[in-house]
């Protein structure tokens, strides 16, 4: 079997083009490694999955490009961050134009937003939620960029200011957990849709719509985080 061919057929038929086609080595393996490792997941992809899938006849063409394959997932993550932090930063200058960056609802929107847009309008980013989900919390503190300030702190900053009704720590913790929420409810749909599952709802849109429904409720909710005791829990 011809492994180099069946590779650019993978990629082809996964949306990209093979990699001699319309994309230099380098561009084409960063959007393979997001791909795959999004399918399978991080530890189900080799390096020589990614440059056979690219067209690299040479096995090491991860190596000689990124240094290692932490190295590769690094220049994905890089790629999407840098673009999402632009995208947060100029929608963070028209709320404030508009007086509303200091709206709880607006900024959650841009919070999530950037990431919302990107997966609706970009046909390349189609497994990135899946991506993000599996190496996210593993690698981007890794990343040079999570040492500098970013859009997104200063809207989690701006958040945690409106959230008044909670202690600065709980606060914090809900932005977190929403965070992940989202992303990962994203990455599920991600999985459904091409399984062609259509469990509860395989709508963009009205996912992105629920989503953003719960995480507004879950930020407005009381401090207080005991649980009502059922008569069943001893």
């Amino acid at each position: 079997m011809d492994t180099t061919n069946a590779g650019a057929r993978d990629a082809t038929a996964s949306g990209g083009t093979a990699s001699g086609e319309s994309r230099d080595p380098k561009s084409a393996m960063i959007e393979i490694a997001e791909r795959l490792i999004g399918e399978r997941g991080l530890d189900a992809v080799s390096m020589r999955d990614v440059a056979t899938a690219a067209g690299q006849r040479n096995n090491s063409a991860v190596q000689y490009h990124f240094g290692s394959r932490d190295g590769l997932i690094l220049q994905v993550l890089r790629r999407r961050l840098v673009q999402l932090d632009a995208d947060r930063r100029e929608r963070l200058v028209r709320i404030d134009e508009e007086g509303l960056g200091a709206d709880q609802a607006t900024l959650v929107w841009v919070l999530f937003e950037p990431i919302v847009d990107l997966l609706r309008s970009q046909p390349d980013a189609r497994h990135y939620a899946r991506f993000l989900q599996r190496v996210g919390p593993v690698m981007a503190p890794g990343i040079p960029e999570a040492k500098l300030r970013t859009a997104m702190d200063d809207v989690v900053v701006r958040l945690i200011d409106v959230l008044s009704h909670l202690p600065r720590r709980v606060a914090f913790e809900r932005i977190d957990l929403a965070t992940q929420m989202f992303t990962g409810a994203l990455a599920v749909y991600e999985d459904r849709r091409d399984a062609g599952n259509a469990v509860v709802n395989a709508d963009f849109e009205q996912v992105v719509a629920h989503l953003y429904v719960m995480i507004e409720a879950a930020l407005r909710g009381p401090a207080d985080q005991t649980r009502p005791r059922s008569s069943l829990r001893k």
